[in-house]
């Protein structure tokens, strides 16, 4: 309970100080998962972004992905279709495909979950080739309500543009094999992370099929 209430303060905390900050915005998901057997699972979802001040969309995307556990290990292959907005609403597409592995150990009731990600992004025939390191921790303490806290690194390929992403949420379980998540994110370059984060509202609703 109470890593709960320190998560409750630490996202109420980062939402006054952001509305200090030139540019908050609001993302929203949808995801549907099918499961088959204990080992594999098709992921879908559609997202939302909204930038400057929550004032102007700014991508709306598709994300299919496929997963797989081999014993203490997760594997999971994606495919991102992104259409992206300038502030003038002319649209540009980008593609990405991206390979995830996953491995997680608790400590108490505390869930340490990693995941290495390397991912490929094509966008006017430029391409970006970024590896990402996330670390999440969860509270496993109450069965309906699961709070999260994340730091996740992200290592540019060529451009050497590397940024900082940390996150706290909570997750809410829901009836009738949904889940709702609400979270607070900041983001920026790794070495200005003080400097010019960009603060993110965002929320997500799951759905698991049969």
């Amino acid at each position: 309970m109470r890593f709960l209430k320190v998560l409750v303060i630490l996202l109420i905390s980062n939402f006054s100080y952001s509305n200090q900050t030139t540019d908050l915005q609001l993302w929203s998901k949808f995801k549907v998962q099918k499961k088959f057997g204990k080992k594999e699972s098709i992921n879908i979802f559609y997202g939302n972004r909204v930038r400057e001040n929550i004032s102007i969309t700014s991508k709306d995307l598709i994300d299919i992905s496929y997963q797989k556990s081999i014993k203490d290990i997760n594997l999971r292959f994606g495919y991102r279709n992104t259409l992206n907005y300038s502030k003038k609403n002319q649209k540009i597409n980008s593609v990405r495909y991206y390979v995830d592995s996953y491995f997680k150990y608790r400590i108490g009731r505390i869930l340490i979950n990693n995941r290495l990600r390397y991912q490929t992004q094509h966008q006017l025939g430029e391409v970006e080739n970024t590896f990402r390191l996330k670390t999440n921790f969860s509270y496993s303490k109450h069965k309906k309500i699961k709070p999260e806290i994340s730091l996740e690194f992200f290592k540019d390929l060529i451009l050497n543009d590397d940024k900082l992403r940390v996150t706290s949420s909570i997750i809410f379980d829901l009836k009738k094999r949904f889940e709702y998540e609400i979270y607070f994110r900041a983001q920026s370059l790794a070495n200005q992370f003080h400097y010019s984060p960009v603060y993110i509202i965002g929320s997500s609703l799951s759905y698991r099929l049969k």
